[in-house]
């Protein structure tokens, strides 16, 4: 991802007949508009809020002036300088640092003190805490608040959030949040909300490969997918992933959640278990496999694909 020097060249565009905003406005800011960011700001313009975006891919920002928002930000600094509450949903630990720690162009740097600060990203507890940690020290409020639910939850406006921080802090959130989500729990002080975050995709990468290792074996042994599914379904190998996947192999894996996004956060679970002195047997071979897709050529599809890679393994074996 291009440094945030680069995106500054980016000019400040207004859509057709939208004024610009007057420095006595405080509209909401929303910073990173891919496949989740976009549908959850667009649920915050349907609520009725004056939302700023900024993104550096033109058609995805193109895509909220259209829905509604209001200005198309020209920079980090100046979304900083205009909103009083600024939400962000970013790919990774190192663009959250940039956007809100770079001295210059920083949302640290910009906002004004009481400026209320969501972080939806997942970064894991230790960037969170440490991030979380600075907005106090700069007499701003923040919460880390992940999210679980998909593209199909941030569509629907259906997303959980796991959302740490003080319970002022999560107190002005959760009305932010209650327009792109139904269910927002405060999962402690700053950084808990990833803890959550972490652990529940942990738990979801363990049961998505042993449901499709049994779902392989069943299919292999002359099963047919769809009497496997009901039984899976309707039996004690019931799971949000069984429900997820439906009959295996019909699934489109094109969208979705992504194989290089599971590695991801895997990896911030076994950074976490490490900080903790935990030890994740299960969780270890799980990234183990996920590490792998994702350096192949499915890192891009839904990592639901674990089952057509174990199919694969079948016929290589």
């Amino acid at each position: 991802m291009p440094t945030l020097r680069c995106l500054q060249s980016i000019p400040f565009r207004l859509p057709v007949g939208v004024r610009r905003l007057s420095s006595g406005t405080k509209p909401i800011g929303f910073i990173g508009l891919g496949q989740m960011g976009s549908r959850m700001a667009r649920n915050c313009i349907k609520a009725g809020h004056d939302l700023i975006v900024y993104d550096m891919n033109d058609a995805a920002a193109d895509e909220c002036l259209d829905a509604g928002a209001k200005a198309l930000a020209a920079s980090v600094a100046e979304m900083g300088s205009q909103c009083g509450t600024i939400v962000t949903m970013l790919p990774a630990a190192q663009q959250v640092e940039e956007v809100y720690l770079d001295p210059t162009s920083g949302l640290f740097s910009n906002c004004e003190p009481g400026t209320l600060l969501i972080d939806c990203s997942t970064t894991g507890p230790s960037v969170a805490e440490r991030v979380s940690n600075i907005a106090t020290e700069h007499k701003m409020d923040m919460v880390d608040a992940p999210v679980s639910g998909g593209v199909g939850g941030a569509e629907a406006a259906t997303l959980s959030f796991m959302v740490g921080g003080s319970k002022e802090a999560f107190g002005r959130a959760k009305t932010i949040l209650s327009h792109m989500g139904k269910n927002i729990v405060h999962c402690g002080g700053p950084g808990k909300g990833q803890v959550a975050k972490v652990c529940n995709n942990l738990v979801l990468a363990i049961t998505m490969i042993g449901l499709n290792e049994g779902y392989n074996l069943a299919i292999t042994k002359g099963m047919d997918p769809a009497v496997i599914s009901d039984i899976f379904n309707s039996s004690s190998a019931q799971c949000w992933s069984s429900g997820y996947v439906g009959i295996p192999g019909t699934k489109d894996k094109s969208t979705g959640f992504k194989v290089s996004l599971m590695s991801k956060d895997l990896g911030l679970a076994m950074e976490t278990a490490r900080d903790a002195g935990v030890v994740l047997p299960l969780g270890e071979r799980a990234f183990g496999l996920y590490d792998l897709l994702a350096g192949s050529d499915l890192q891009d599809k839904d990592f639901s694909v674990v089952f057509e890679y174990l199919k694969e393994m079948n016929r290589k074996d």
